[in-house]
């Protein structure tokens, strides 16, 4: 069983792309929500192996493109989980303001997204970064229904961040890598007024927060990540990033998946429900921060890890 496991981590990477040159509300419920959406049985996707060239990039950059990182199938599959979650959330007064969808820890909201949690093409990538003591910290969703353009002024003012709450105050700089995000885009976001998101890359190895372009006003160095729906990236918790503004005419639709740490607590969970964690596979039990004893949380027990016996065999 480890020898076929190893084998479907092992196999080549698919598609990265080359990079180019240039107040959420309380969860809605707890129960899983299944779909009616059916699909034909394709030839799983190979497993994704990060390249030298690309883990070099990622550690100089903070971010990684992953071009088809969803089939068209799984897409299809996720943007209905997406609208069938938006409009539960306006019928029951769930929006932000603007109509805006902030939905988090999302994975029990509907089992669509689950499989995300291991998906071949995108999350091996999180645990060759992270090492196999990890877990899922996060699954957001967000939707930002489009507006009126703003103005130039407008335009420029982001919400940039860093990841991690208030860990990035209270550890000394130069901060570790303690976590990362794989964002997948649901909808289009190659037009400039997409709402894609933001990155400054290179501000992952930076010393507080990069300065301000004098005549962008934008952050020195920020460039949005314009991908096609169904592309992905990774980027971890020390990137500078922010949402963009969307006056496309269509919502802009990510989720994000995070992976931390097994000893970092989750941001959007305490425990997962019995019945999600009853249809996860043993990888996804792990991610999903399932243990036989809380210590298991430090000092890892191998039961809890398979990831562990699945990289240690490459």
């Amino acid at each position: 069983m480890l020898v076929a496991l190893f084998y479907l981590i092992a196999v080549s990477l698919t598609g990265l792309l080359s990079p180019p040159e240039r107040n959420t509300f309380a969860p809605l419920c707890i129960d899983v929500h299944t779909t009616e959406h059916t699909r034909m049985n394709p030839p799983a996707p190979k497993s994704a192996v990060l390249s030298e060239q690309d883990a070099t990039f990622f550690e100089q950059n903070g971010y990684l493109l992953i071009k088809d990182a969803l089939s068209p199938d799984l897409l299809a599959e996720l943007n209905e989980a997406a609208d069938a979650l938006y409009a539960r959330a306006e019928q029951q007064t769930g929006l932000e303001p603007h109509g805006k969808l902030n939905l988090r820890n999302c994975v029990v909201h509907h089992d669509a997204f689950l499989q995300l949690l291991d998906h071949p093409t995108t999350a091996p990538l999180a645990w060759q970064i992270l090492g196999w003591n990890i877990q899922m910290v996060t699954t957001h969703l967000i939707v930002l229904p489009s507006q009126a353009e703003p103005s130039q002024e407008k335009k420029a003012q982001l919400g940039w961040h860093r990841d991690g709450g208030t860990s990035s105050n209270e550890m000394s700089e130069p901060h570790p890598r303690i976590l990362l995000k794989i964002a997948y885009a649901l909808s289009d976001q190659t037009l400039p007024s997409s709402g894609a998101t933001w990155i400054v890359p290179g501000s992952n190895r930076m010393i507080g927060k990069p300065p301000v372009d004098a005549e962008t006003g934008l952050l020195r160095g920020a460039k949005p990540l314009n991908v096609p729906a169904g592309s992905a990236f990774i980027f971890e918790q020390r990137t500078f990033h922010s949402i963009g503004h969307n006056w496309s005419g269509f919502p802009r639709k990510t989720l994000f998946v995070g992976y931390a740490y097994r000893w970092v607590k989750p941001m959007d969970y305490v425990q997962m429900p019995d019945q999600l964690i009853a249809r996860a596979n043993p990888v996804q039990r792990q991610l999903l921060g399932d243990v036989s004893d809380a210590l298991s949380y430090y000092i890892p027990r191998d039961e809890d890890v398979p990831l562990k016996a699945m990289m240690q065999a490459r």
